[in-house]
């Protein structure tokens, strides 16, 4: 298993065409801290820290196969030997509780004819203050620190857009913690 390390640009491009070959497909959905990679490249180093890329296939609702390729670039894979990071395929499940719109304001990165929407910056944001684990919270504090996005942005986001009621506080106490965070600093 990988530590993570700094990941960049040209990881997610290595990324996004393994996972085609291994997958058979030419749409991915990037989300997790890489897809920082589309929007903002040069980000610091320690918001581009990751031992992988998590993804999952953009399909069609009525898609007839599947390659299943995890053997080919998750974890424990000859990539991940050779590029010291892997692909996590996840599901689309991931943006369940998203809030609506999340695939219009993806990020298009495209690479060889391979097209990732990468999650814009405060729907990252979002996504990692739902989750709220510890990691998550540093994460969106980092972003507001570094001036990828503002506090009241996401905030505003959080209020407008959160899609489930009874997920609000939840989500409103994750961000009450990355607020303390930021008030620390």
């Amino acid at each position: 298993m990988q530590t993570p390390r700094e990941l960049f640009e040209t990881d997610l491009k290595t990324a996004l065409v393994a996972a085609a070959k291994a997958y058979d497909r030419r749409r991915f959905v990037v989300v997790g801290s890489a897809s920082i990679l589309a929007s903002h490249p040069d980000a610091p180093g320690y918001l581009r820290l990751s031992a992988d890329i998590d993804m999952f296939p953009l399909r069609k609702l009525k898609t007839e196969t599947f390659k299943p390729g995890d053997d080919l670039v998750g974890q424990a894979s000859q990539f991940e030997d050779e590029h010291a990071f892997y692909v996590e395929r996840v599901g689309d499940w991931t943006m369940l509780s998203q809030p609506k719109g999340w695939l219009d304001r993806c990020v298009q990165f495209e690479v060889d004819g391979i097209l990732g929407y990468c999650l814009d910056p405060v729907d990252l944001a979002y996504n990692k203050t739902e989750a709220g684990r510890k990691k998550d919270i540093d994460f969106v504090a980092g972003m507001i620190n570094e001036g990828i996005i503002c506090r009241e942005e996401l905030s505003d986001f959080i209020q407008s857009g959160c899609p489930h009621p009874d997920l609000l506080p939840t989500v409103e106490k994750h961000f009450a913690l990355i607020c303390e965070e930021l008030d620390e600093v």
